[in-house]
């Protein structure tokens, strides 16, 4: 069925369940409730209510109008998947597109009532959108989920086996992060925890509910002397219980008695994070009368100490990039025959080829985010996503950017490399060498103690503004270990985060240069912040990733001495530690990928 002939019938379900509660307006987020980057289908309500499913979108109903927000990286798609639903699309970043609070404020008579999902919207998120709407007159509501009735054929919870990480790999033991945490926490206190990564870290378990990100649908209660698991039994191995309960005291509950174990806090301190749970959950605590702890910083305790990885995580880290650096070199190979033997392989021909080759790997357990293979100008396009209708064939003439990463056992991967297969223009040689540059100088930095990555970030950008350019991205974001490859607290951008980097954390390095129809550039690493080998008070990056850094677009000799040598000394580590994994061939491939500049 077509959107033509579905969507007007879900929005008409939505706008009886509206009438039949007495709202004006509903908000329709991209959420789970644990606030996670990608959602289940189970979640996807959004996508549903709409037939818009991209990543990242927001619709509003009325009970005559509906409109959709998105970013750029979907204005295309939005278009398509938008045409004949009656929903119409408002362009985020656009001059003159109203924010959502201002669009209802359009659309609505003075004190109505706008509902949302309580489960979908964080306390922080739903007091500042109550705040945005009393400005225009209108009263914000939590409501129950619509979709529960009005989604017929909606698909079930997922029950993906959960696995226990050993320390072999985590590094630490569930008893010990659990006591880390109380120590965070005053001692008669019970902290909620709702983000997905935050529970996996600290029980040190991995699952398979989201795409992408090795994580199980949950929460965890960390009371003084138990922690309690609401997940779906089903999901844990009795084994697996029985070791949490043994050596962490830890009990597992099925997920949907959460509920109903907050209203059992009454009287009790409880240290929640308003940005990490949902509104409904936090009534059910007001409504208990729990002291509420508010954490004091966005990100909360657990997600700072997740962030610092020990010993054991980063030697993983560098397993891990090992196992992918050899299969980023067959694929590299294979996609430089398959050019000069005339093949013209496609972009989602190449993002399947490059999954096969990382497949092939060790302890190998699914890509960490969708290949972004984009050629020319569709690599211009920061998130592009080829789909059927843009799939176009490589070709010599521009830029190949492929942006892509890897779950293994031992780490995360996310790397970005852009290849020129013929002979490149003046100005796509200036673009490259302004990228790489910056690239290498913020790799290459020494910095003070107590050094944000906004103070950073400038030496990524200061060669492409040097000749007018900028990229809008951050920078770096921080990588999760066999996680989220996306991950907080710290980062590397031009606003303002105040949280300082700290040896241990590991954060992508990742500049890059956007030419709206014709090419796009982006050259990214890992970096981990170290101790070593700096002066006292000082830290520098480690580079993690291995794999070799495309010359064919460089102008060498525009590189400064220091630029050079940094180069030249990560390519030899590169073949130092690849070389002995590879065959005979490949390692001659290889050294000739990786010779001095």
């Amino acid at each position: 069925m077509t959107a033509a002939t579905t969507i007007p019938q879900r929005l008409a379900a939505l706008r009886q369940w509206m009438h039949d509660h007495s709202l004006g307006a509903f908000v329709v987020p991209s959420n789970d409730p644990h606030f996670s980057e990608y959602v289940t289908p189970h979640w996807g309500c959004r996508a549903w209510i709409s037939g818009f499913d991209g990543s990242a979108g927001t619709v509003v109903v009325t009970a005559e109008r509906a409109a959709l927000w998105t970013d750029s990286r979907y204005f295309l798609q939005a278009e398509t998947q938008l045409r004949g639903s009656g929903i119409e699309l408002q362009r985020m970043g656009v001059a003159g597109t109203p924010s959502l609070a201002e669009w209802l404020q359009q659309h609505l008579h003075a004190n109505s009532v706008v509902g949302v999902d309580g489960a979908l919207f964080s306390r922080a998120a739903f007091d500042q959108f109550q705040r945005e709407l009393v400005e225009q007159q209108l009263e914000l509501r939590a409501t129950d989920d619509p979709f529960a009735s009005i989604w017929k054929g909606r698909p079930p919870m997922p029950s993906e086996t959960v696995i226990a990480l050993s320390e072999q790999y985590s590094g630490e033991s569930t008893a010990h992060k659990l006591a880390r945490i109380r120590q965070q926490q005053p001692q008669d206190a019970v902290r909620i925890i709702a983000v997905l990564d935050e529970i996996a870290w600290t029980l040190n378990l991995r699952g398979g509910d989201i795409a992408y990100n090795p994580l199980f649908i949950s929460y965890l209660a960390v009371e003084p002397q138990r922690a309690v698991l609401f997940v779906q039994p089903q999901k844990i191995a009795s084994d697996t219980a029985k070791q949490l309960q043994e050596e962490a005291d830890v009990e597992i509950s099925p997920y949907e008695a959460f509920t109903e174990y907050l209203t059992t806090l009454g009287g009790k301190k409880v240290v929640v994070n308003p940005n990490g749970l949902d509104t409904r959950s936090w009534e059910a605590l007001e409504h208990a009368e729990a002291h509420l702890i508010r954490e004091s910083t966005p990100y909360g305790a657990v997600s700072a100490m997740k962030a610092v990885k020990n010993r054991t995580e980063i030697e993983g880290f560098r397993q891990a990039m090992e196992r992918d650096g050899v299969a980023l070199v067959r694929f590299e190979r294979w996609l430089e025959e398959a050019v000069r033997s005339g093949a013209r392989p496609t972009e989602r021909q190449i993002a399947e080829r490059l999954h096969a080759f990382r497949a092939a790997g060790e302890e190998f357990r699914g890509e960490s985010f969708e290949t972004i293979a984009g050629y020319g100008d569709h690599g211009a396009i920061v998130h592009y996503s080829v789909t059927p209708e843009s799939d176009c064939p490589l070709d010599t003439e521009s830029f190949l950017l492929i942006d892509s990463g890897g779950q293994y056992l031992c780490g995360t991967t996310d790397i970005t490399r852009t290849y020129h297969f013929g002979r490149p223009t003046a100005e796509q040689r200036r673009d490259y060498t302004a990228v790489l540059k910056g690239m290498i100088d913020l790799s290459a930095s020494q910095f003070p103690v107590r050094t944000r990555g906004a103070q950073l970030d400038v030496l990524a950008r200061r060669y492409l503004w040097a000749q007018g350019d900028n990229y809008l991205h951050g920078t770096g974001h921080g990588i999760g270990h066999f996680l989220c490859v996306h991950e907080g607290p710290q980062s590397i951008r031009m606003n303002e985060n105040p949280v300082v980097l700290q040896p241990g954390m590991v954060q992508s390095c990742e500049p890059g240069l956007y030419r709206a129809g014709s090419h796009g550039i982006r050259i990214e690493n890992l970096i981990l912040v170290s101790e070593t080998d700096v002066p006292n008070g000082f830290l520098r990056f480690e580079t993690l990733t291995l794999c070799p850094i495309s010359t064919t677009a460089l102008d060498i000799e525009a590189l400064e001495r220091p630029q050079r040598e940094w180069l030249n000394s990560y390519h030899a580590e590169v073949y130092r530690r690849l070389a002995p994994l590879l065959t005979p061939d490949e390692q001659a491939w290889l050294r000739d990928k990786t010779r001095p500049v």
